[in-house]
């Protein structure tokens, strides 16, 4: 059966959850596309619908329920300028705030989604298998998933709602913040173990996790560069401090300073 009625109980149903209240209230969020899909199911996702247009002759994978749509009603469901003719609707899963299993992000205040999903794509590049969300967009909004490029089924996400259970969790950990006024991170000796700490794009970090950085790290530039894109820099400071952590340590570029 194809659905034709943008008035379809399951059509307003999906289409409620581009809204951060309703994936809230259902604790389910979209995927689109066939990659994204496809990754989803083989990271054990629990998957509610698959959703594909009328027109779409694409493998679904047969793993639930499928529910088929006219391609005007697929159209009005897509938040995609060019839609694949799939989406599924997943669980979202359990983000608590937990303890990190190795090296880690903590995110403070990142407003844009798109940042945000361009950050967890790249975490998940670099090895940063937790990334901890204080106050930031909202991690399964159609854009951010979109811009993780299929990265936020690899990470772990922690809400931050408390954060005394934050600094619980954080306590014996090496906290370094991402800021202009910070040691030159090619010459940063990075620890073992540590958590990076990225601010919000306008503000930087805020001054109640500043208190708990140990450490402060900047990414030189060309003095007629104020700052980077949240995301850049988020990608510069992960790869460098990695590379650092194994021993590769580079030198001061003094063209560089700011």
């Amino acid at each position: 059966m194809v659905i034709t009625s943008r008035n379809n109980p399951i059509v307003r149903y999906v289409l409620s959850l581009h809204e951060k209240k309703f994936r809230r209230i259902y604790g389910e969020y979209i995927v689109e596309g066939i990659k994204q899909v496809r990754e989803a199911l083989a990271c054990g996702y629990e998957i509610v619908y698959i959703v594909r247009s009328e027109s779409y002759s694409g493998d679904t994978m047969d793993a639930c329920t499928v529910v088929t749509v006219s391609d005007g009603v697929f159209t009005k469901l897509s938040d995609e300028a060019t839609p694949q003719g799939i989406l599924a609707v997943l669980k979202i899963p359990n983000c608590a705030v937990e303890p990190p299993q190795g090296v880690s992000l903590l995110l403070d205040g990142i407003a844009d989604p798109g940042n945000l999903g361009t950050i967890i794509r790249t975490a998940n590049a670099a090895g940063f298998h937790d990334i901890y969300l204080r106050g930031c967009a909202d991690p399964f909004s159609l854009k951010c998933v979109r811009a993780s490029m299929s990265g936020i089924f690899f990470v772990r996400l922690h809400i931050v709602e408390d954060d005394a259970a934050l600094f619980a969790v954080l306590q014996n950990i090496p906290c370094l913040c991402a800021d202009m006024e910070g040691e030159n991170v090619f010459s940063f000796r990075t620890p073992n173990l540590y958590c990076l700490v990225i601010g919000n794009e306008a503000n930087g970090v805020s001054a109640s996790i500043r208190s708990i950085c140990t450490h402060t790290v900047r990414i030189p530039m060309q003095a007629t560069c104020e700052s980077l894109n949240a995301g850049v820099a988020a990608g510069i400071l992960m790869y460098i401090l990695q590379q650092n952590k194994q021993g590769c340590v580079g030198t001061d570029n003094q063209t560089l300073n700011s």
